[in-house]
C-alpha cells in the first residue's frame, strides 16, 4: 500500500501539481481504505511508534559503524539521512576523487551513497548515507563492506587497489 499526500501553504507548488492527480490519481475503494486506517488512532499510533523504533534501531546501526571506522559525521536530528565525511579517504580532494571513490563503493562493494557534490557541497568527500532506505539486514551487510572498503583504502592505498585486492568485499 503505497499513497503519499503533499500539505503546503505554497499557492506555487499547489498550483504546479494540481493537474497531476489526473496521471496519479488513487481509486476510491483505496480512498476508502485509507480514511478508515486515517481515524484509527490506536493504528495511527502504533504505525507511528514502530516507525520512529525502526528508525532509531537503522540510524544507530549506521552511526556506531562510522565510529567503528573513525569517520566524522553529522549527528542527524531528524530525518533519514547521516551526512559523513569521507574526505579522508579520497585519492585527491578535488570532485574527481570523490567520483573515483563513489565509483568505487558501487563497483567493488555496491554500495550507493549521494555524493556531496550532488547537494552543491563545495568540500569533497562529504556523503549522504539514506539509513531508512532499506531494511536493517540489507543496512548492516552495506556497512560491513563500506567498512572493508575503507580498511582497504587505509591499508593499501589508492595505488595498489586492484580488482584482485577488491575481491573480498562482496
Amino acid at each position: 500500500l503505497r499513497i503519499g499526500t503533499l500539505y503546503s501553504k505554497n499557492q506555487r507548488l499547489l498550483s504546479s501539481i494540481a493537474n497531476l492527480n489526473i496521471f496519479s490519481g488513487v481509486s476510491h475503494p483505496m480512498q476508502m481504505i485509507v480514511s478508515e486506517m486515517l481515524t484509527d488512532d490506536h493504528f495511527i499510533y502504533g504505525f507511528l511508534e514502530n516507525s520512529r523504533q525502526r528508525i532509531r534501531y537503522s540510524y544507530e546501526l549506521c552511526i556506531a559503524r562510522l565510529d567503528e571506522m573513525v569517520i566524522p559525521y553529522i549527528p542527524a536530528k531528524a530525518g533519514i539521512f547521516v551526512y559523513a565525511d569521507f574526505s579522508s579517504l579520497l585519492p585527491e580532494q578535488t570532485a574527481e576523487g570523490e567520483a573515483r571513490f563513489s565509483s568505487l563503493l558501487l563497483e567493488a562493494g555496491r554500495i550507493i551513497m549521494t555524493p556531496g557534490s550532488a547537494q552543491h557541497d563545495k568540500k569533497p568527500g562529504m556523503f549522504r548515507i539514506c539509513y531508512c532506505f532499506v531494511n536493517p539486514e540489507v543496512l548492516e551487510m552495506a556497512m560491513q563492506r563500506l567498512d572493508r572498503i575503507v580498511g582497504k583504502i587505509r591499508r593499501w592505498h589508492w595505488d595498489n587497489l586492484n580488482a584482485e585486492s577488491l575481491t573480498d568485499i562482496l
